[in-house]
């Protein structure tokens, strides 16, 4: 069997949802940003800060322009650009534009901007993104710091004078110095040895930049550490994911044992559900034929849920039927040997209840017993009510425990339902069981449905009750519609590739072996369903397509039903060969709907609604 495909980039995944979380919280910082540059500009116009005209006129011109700029990233968190890998980038270069012209407007007040950029840059978990940005900072901050000196604020650090300044002769007042002014001092006081630009990178921009390193690199650990983190998060979810997709296969091989399909008559006599609690479940419902009139039915729960009930599901259901098709013997019996065989190493101390019966096709006589299961529910001259018996110990509980086998006689109509404690002790959201009582209110109200239609019914009552109250636990039904002489059919659809034929040949051969064909039988069948097979896969259709091979039996025949939707073909109206001709004049294409014809005792074709249907009966006495 392959293995189990993973969702596809499933790190990638993680990682861009991480990424617009962190796009989200850059967002709701140039948010927050855009918020304080609207109380600094009120500040400003009522005067509780005291700046230049020049400087306020600037605060004037360009916080309008850098609250919009930042306003305008909500529509980022609006649309698919959100999603993009460059949005990250878009964003940053946003909030370095704000605090580069703060920086120059008020240099006094934006030094703690840039340690916001860093901050919100370590929200990515990428150290190289971090790093980008503190490049971005230190250079920006520089330029800033120097354009300020001239178009800024004023600050005592860069200017070591008060209120005014004497320049070419003249007094100028600092919150009235132009560029040129302040371009004329600069020259000035650097003729007299002072170098103001040096200084001010000396013991205004390196300090700060130190104290952005330090933020920095603080910054560059944390996204270090986290990135590691969502490493470790990226294979939890890809072992989770892979354990998902092995579940599925677990759950697809698990679903293959039981019957699934009802189809024709059947499906208003025996109809079947397992709703299991997590990906795999414990319990398990089985039917089948163990000669020509006799059927077993078994309907089981397995202590506990999840992989380990579901694999001692398997081994039970195994056990059961090998028991049941081999002994052909009372149904204590089969309980009795069961138990032992499942007492014998049971480290893991689990148990399952459950119940088998064996129904009389003819006579309609149930013979049953009972390990410790739910008892039926059975319908029978007109009233519902339990169908009670003796209980024995569950499986695996206790070695050399013994079973009593019940008996009773169906008459034509009569019906039971088998289930799970799953139906009975489903709760709601205010803890209620669902019960006995209802239980039995339901089936009496649905009881003239039929089989698929009271089953399916009673799980959309189930749902219901529970009131979308999370499934505590697996849920089994299975009820049986009792007329003479009933018979289960199988069906199956394959691929029209000649790939699936092993796969056919376990469906018809396991199904076979139940009747109790002959080895040699089960061959020369498999022959003819083989050549009949393979004519479809190779003619019927042009691309892909779907076979459907049904199998049903009655006491003297076995019948499979070939339908596909190709293109119609009546392989009968072909002449059969002349078998008496050398080889090379025989017509090769004609050979294998020959051998059909000779190995089953009846071979008829129709085409219908589209479907070319191939029936092929088989006596059951050779």
């Amino acid at each position: 069997m392959d293995e189990p495909t993973l969702p596809v980039n499933v790190d990638e995944k993680i990682l861009r949802k991480h990424e617009i979380e962190a796009n989200k919280g850059m967002i709701r910082g140039c948010l927050v940003t855009a918020a304080i540059l609207v109380i600094l500009l009120i500040l400003y116009i009522t005067g509780v800060f005291k700046t230049s005209g020049k400087a306020l006129m600037n605060v004037y011109i360009f916080f309008p322009i850098l609250i919009a700029g930042l306003v305008s990233s909500y529509l980022f968190g609006k649309t698919k650009w959100i999603d993009k890998a460059w949005c990250k980038y878009v964003l940053i270069s946003l909030m370095l534009l704000v605090m580069f012209s703060l920086n120059i407007l008020l240099p006094k007040h934006a030094i703690l901007g840039w340690a916001i950029c860093l901050i919100l840059a370590n929200n990515y978990f990428n150290s190289r993104f971090v790093l980008i940005t503190y490049i971005s900072v230190a250079v920006l901050m520089f330029l800033g710091i120097y354009l300020a000196m001239f178009y800024g604020e004023w600050d005592a650090n860069f200017f070591n004078v008060a209120k005014e300044f004497t320049v070419d002769g003249r007094v100028v007042k600092v919150n009235e110095s132009t560029a040129q002014d302040r371009w004329a001092l600069l020259a000035e006081l650097r003729a007299n040895g002072d170098n103001r630009y040096l200084l001010v990178f000396l013991y205004y921009y390196v300090p700060r930049l130190l104290s952005l390193t330090i933020i920095s690199f603080i910054c560059f650990g944390l996204a270090s550490r986290s990135f590691r983190l969502l490493n470790d998060e990226i294979s939890i979810a890809t072992e989770k994911e892979k354990m998902k997709g092995e579940l599925e296969v677990a759950r697809a091989i698990q679903a293959s044992v039981l019957p699934r399909v009802f189809p024709g008559d059947d499906k208003e006599r025996v109809f079947a559900l397992m709703n299991p609690a997590k990906e795999v479940g414990g319990d398990f419902y089985d039917y089948f034929y163990t000669d020509d009139t006799h059927i077993f039915f078994v309907i089981a729960d397995v202590s506990g849920k999840g992989v380990p009930a579901a694999l001692f599901m398997m081994k039970t259901e195994t056990l059961i039927k090998s028991l049941a098709t081999s002994l052909r013997t009372d149904t204590a019996t089969i309980l009795e040997k069961a138990n032992n065989s499942l007492c014998s190493g049971n480290d893991a101390s689990m148990f399952v209840t459950c119940w088998i019966g064996v129904l009389d096709t003819v006579t309609g006589d149930l013979r049953y017993s009972n390990a410790g299961h739910n008892d039926p529910v059975i319908y029978r001259n007109g009233k519902v009510e339990f169908l009670k018996g003796s209980h024995g110990m569950v499986l695996g509980g206790m070695e050399g425990m013994k079973y009593r086998e019940n008996k009773i006689v169906l008459n034509e109509g009569d019906k039971f339902i088998l289930y799970t404690d799953g139906v009975t002790e489903a709760h709601n959201i205010h803890d209620e069981l669902f019960g006995n009582d209802r239980l039995i209110e339901f089936t009496s109200k649905h009881i003239e449905s039929d089989a698929q239609n009271f089953i399916s019914s009673l799980r959309k009552e189930l749902d219901v009750f529970s009131e979308g109250k999370e499934q505590f636990d697996d849920i089994t039904m299975l009820m049986v519609d009792y007329h003479e002489g009933a018979n289960i059919m199988e069906s199956r659809c394959f691929k029209a590739d000649t790939g699936e034929l092993d796969s056919l040949f376990n469906y018809s051969s396991s199904l076979l072996e139940i009747l109790n064909f002959s080895k040699r039988d089960i061959i020369m069948i498999n022959t003819a369903l083989e050549e009949v097979f393979v004519n479809v896969a190779n003619y019927a259709y042009t691309g892909d397509g779907l076979v459907e091979v049904s199998l049903s039996n009655d006491k003297n025949n076995i019948t499979f039903v070939f339908s596909d939707a190709g293109k119609p073909f009546n392989p009968l109206e072909r002449p059969d060969p002349k078998i008496t001709a050398d080889s090379d004049l025989r017509e090769i294409s004609s050979l294998g709907i020959y051998m059909v014809k000779n190995i089953m005792d009846k071979v008829e074709y129709r085409y219908e609604d589209g479907h070319n249907i191939l029936t092929l009966t088989k006596a059951r006495i050779s």
